[in-house]
């Protein structure tokens, strides 16, 4: 039996959309206090907004407002 995720008219798994704190320090090379430090601005500078809400989950922020933020392209 095939593998599910190659199966003809199967879809790719979604993608994610938000960086944890690992993500945030592979990309910049950072240490970890200084990831959550920057996720935690930008968390803040989101919910100033009103473009994120506060139950967002803790330690997360967007990936398209990180990279935009940190100027970075994929």
């Amino acid at each position: 039996m095939q593998d599910l995720s190659v199966a003809p008219g199967v879809l790719s798994t979604p993608g994610r959309y938000y960086c944890g704190v690992e993500d945030v320090m592979n990309y910049l090379g950072c240490k970890e206090n200084k990831a959550y430090e920057l996720i935690r601005n930008l968390r803040a500078e989101l919910v100033n907004d009103g473009k994120l809400t506060p139950s967002y989950p803790q330690g997360k922020v967007p990936k398209k407002y990180f990279m935009e933020r940190c100027m970075i392209e994929e």
